[in-house]
C-alpha cells in the first residue's frame, strides 16, 4: 500500500507540474484540447478511487457527436416531417447512421411574441433517443415567422432585449424536453438593420446554453460582400465568436423569386464560400448541400425532390442536359396540358463538384437539405470524397 501511496504522490506531483510547464494543447473535433491532461486526470481519478473510494467531480458531457466514417468530414442532415406519417428523412437517418454525425430536426418556429411553437411531426423523443443511440447528435432547428410587416416578425424580437430573453427562455425549455444536444437557429429575412441585434441574440443564447454543455450553431445566406441587403444582417465575423457550427447555405441562387437556373452554381458557390472563409474559421464552417430542384412553368415555381425528378425523366422520356458553367443538371419538358417546364436539380454528378469545394478548402464538413430528398447517390459520394 505504501508503494502505491508513493505513486499517487508522484502522480500529483506531475500534475501540479503541469500547471507550471506549458504542454501543447491538441483540439478535439468537438474542439476541446488538453489530452495530456485529460488521460492524467482521469489516471489519478482511476487510483484515488482504488486508494480512498473518491471520484474526483467532472462536468457532465453531452452525447458524443458521430463524425461520420473514420477520418471524415462531418455530415449535418436536415430533418423535416412536411405532415404526420412522413417518415423519410427517418428512414434517411436509420440507412446511413454510418455517415451522419449530426441531424437537425426541423421542429420548432419562434414567434414574433417569443413563444415557440411545436411543428408537430413524429415522436420528438423516438427520434432523439435513436440519434443517441447511434451516437448521432441532434439539434432543434428552429426558424422564424415569416410577417410581411418588416417592423414585426423577427424584428420584434431581436430588437427588444426583454423577448429575446423570453425566446431565449422558451427555447432552452424545448431542448431540455426532448433531451437534445444543442440549438440550429435559422432566422431567415432579417432586416439589414438588426445585424447588430442578430449578433446580439447569438451571444445571448450562448451564454446560456453552452455553460450547460449545449451546442450552439447558425444558418447563414451565402454572400460575396458586405452589400446585399438580404444578407448583410448576418455579421459573419461576430457570429464566429458565438456559435460552434455555422451553416452556409449555398442554395436557392434560383428559385420563385426568379428565372429559372442552377440551384447551386459552383461559381458562385465557390466565390461565397472563399469569402465566408476571410472572416470564418474554417473548423467551424459547413457547406449547404441541396438535395432537390426546381420546376419553372407559367403555373409558377414548384419545389421537388430527386424521386420526383426521376419519375418526370421517366414519365416524359426526356435527356438530362448538363451545364458545365455551374455544374448542374437540367431539362425541359412539356406537360399533358401544353405548358412547357424548366427543371434544375442536384445530383450526385454535380455533388462531386461540391464536396471538391469542402476538400479544397479544407472545411468541417457539409449539411443537406433535407434527409430523403437526395439522389440516394449521394451517400456513396460522399464515403468516397470527403478526405479528413
Amino acid at each position: 500500500m505504501g508503494n502505491v501511496k508513493s505513486v499517487a504522490f508522484l502522480l500529483l506531483l506531475a500534475m501540479c507540474t503541469s500547471f507550471i510547464i506549458p504542454v501543447p494543447a491538441y483540439a478535439s473535433p468537438s474542439g476541446d484540447t488538453g489530452g495530456f491532461l485529460g488521460n492524467l486526470f482521469g489516471l489519478l481519478s482511476n487510483l484515488l478511487n482504488s486508494l480512498f473510494h473518491i471520484n474526483p467531480t467532472s462536468p457532465v458531457s453531452s452525447t458524443t457527436p458521430n463524425q461520420g466514417p473514420t477520418g471524415s468530414k462531418d455530415v449535418i442532415g436536415f430533418y423535416a416531417e412536411w405532415w404526420g406519417s412522413d417518415t423519410s428523412s427517418y428512414n434517411d437517418l436509420v440507412k446511413h447512421t454510418d455517415s451522419i454525425g449530426t441531424i437537425a430536426p426541423f421542429w420548432a418556429t419562434l414567434q414574433e411574441d417569443g413563444s415557440v411553437t411545436d411543428r408537430g411531426g413524429n415522436d420528438h423523443a423516438s427520434v432523439v433517443k435513436y440519434a443517441h443511440d447511434h451516437k448521432i447528435t441532434a439539434l432543434l432547428l428552429v426558424n422564424n415567422a415569416k410577417n410581411n410587416n418588416p417592423e414585426k416578425g423577427i424584428h420584434a424580437i431581436l430588437s427588444n432585449p426583454s423577448l429575446r430573453r423570453t425566446a431565449i427562455d422558451n427555447l432552452e425549455a424545448y431542448i431540455e424536453k426532448y433531451g437534445l444536444d444543442g440549438i440550429n437557429v435559422d432566422f431567415e429575412s432579417v432586416p439589414a438593420k438588426d445585424r447588430d441585434n442578430l449578433t446580439a441574440f447569438m451571444r445571448e443564447l450562448s451564454a446560456r446554453l453552452k455553460p450547460q454543455g449545449y451546442i450552439v450553431t447558425i444558418d447563414v445566406f451565402p454572400k460575396h460582400n458586405e452589400e446585399n441587403d438580404v444578407a448583410v444582417a448576418y455579421d459573419y465575423p461576430q457570429l464566429a465568436q458565438y456559435a460552434d457550427k455555422i451553416i452556409l447555405m449555398t442554395y436557392d441562387y434560383h428559385g420563385s423569386w426568379n428565372g429559372p437556373g442552377s440551384i447551386a452554381d459552383i461559381r458562385s458557390v465557390e466565390q461565397d464560400l472563399k469569402y465566408a472563409l476571410t472572416t470564418i474559421p474554417k473548423n467551424k464552417l459547413y457547406l449547404g448541400i441541396a438535395g432537390y430542384g426546381y420546376d419553372w412553368s407559367s403555373k409558377g415555381v414548384e419545389s421537388l425532390e430527386y424521386g420526383a425528378i426521376q419519375n418526370l425523366i421517366d414519365r416524359f422520356g426526356v435527356n438530362p442536359q448538363w451545364d458545365d458553367a455551374s455544374k448542374s443538371p437540367h431539362f425541359s419538358y412539356t406537360g399533358p396540358d401544353g405548358i412547357r417546364h424548366q427543371v434544375w436539380y442536384e445530383n450526385s454528378q454535380s455533388l462531386k463538384y461540391r464536396l471538391d469545394l469542402v476538400n479544397k478548402y479544407d472545411i468541417a464538413g457539409i449539411a443537406i437539405w433535407k434527409l430523403g430528398e437526395e439522389d440516394p447517390a449521394y451517400w456513396q459520394l460522399i464515403k468516397a470524397s470527403l478526405k479528413p
